[in-house]
């Protein structure tokens, strides 16, 4: 699983621009959580380390958008960060050949954002979402294999 973390940081900070100045800092135990669920799927170790790369990017940009306020003296900067962050998941997605994973977490994310900007509780954890959707493809191809 350290390798996959290390491997995920690599590809991330090769991926990022650097005038951009966004800062790398995802949670250490979300990240490992997300590796451990990873880790439980017949999916290339390569395709991983995409994935997980992915689930790093979409959690950085909600956390730079989360608590956003008026009065915050680096709102711009985490406007421009969570913005950032958002448009590189999109970007390393159509890179990575994983648009599925965009179709399927666009609804869910709309969803989270508007609830966001209503004051609302967070909703469930992205990690979560990650297992459903992995549980999801499992069955397709499943499905696939039995016709």
């Amino acid at each position: 699983m350290t390798k996959l973390i290390e491997n995920t940081l690599q590809l991330l900070n090769s991926s990022c621009a650097p005038e951009v100045m966004a800062v790398l800092d995802p949670n250490p135990s979300e990240l490992m959580e997300a590796a451990s669920i990873l880790e439980h799927y017949r999916i290339p170790d390569s395709r991983r380390v995409k994935l997980l790369a992915l689930f790093v990017l979409l959690e950085l940009a909600r956390k730079r958008h989360a608590n956003v306020c008026f009065t915050s003296t680096c709102l711009t900067r985490k406007i421009l960060d969570g913005d950032y962050f958002q448009s590189l998941y999109i970007q390393l997605a159509m890179q990575f050949e994983e648009m599925e994973l965009v179709r399927y977490l666009a609804p869910l994310l709309k969803k989270y954002y508007i609830r966001q900007a209503l004051g609302k509780e967070e909703s469930e954890p992205l990690t979560f979402t990650l297992q459903a959707y992995l549980q999801r493809e499992q069955a397709a191809e499943r499905k696939n294999r039995a016709i």
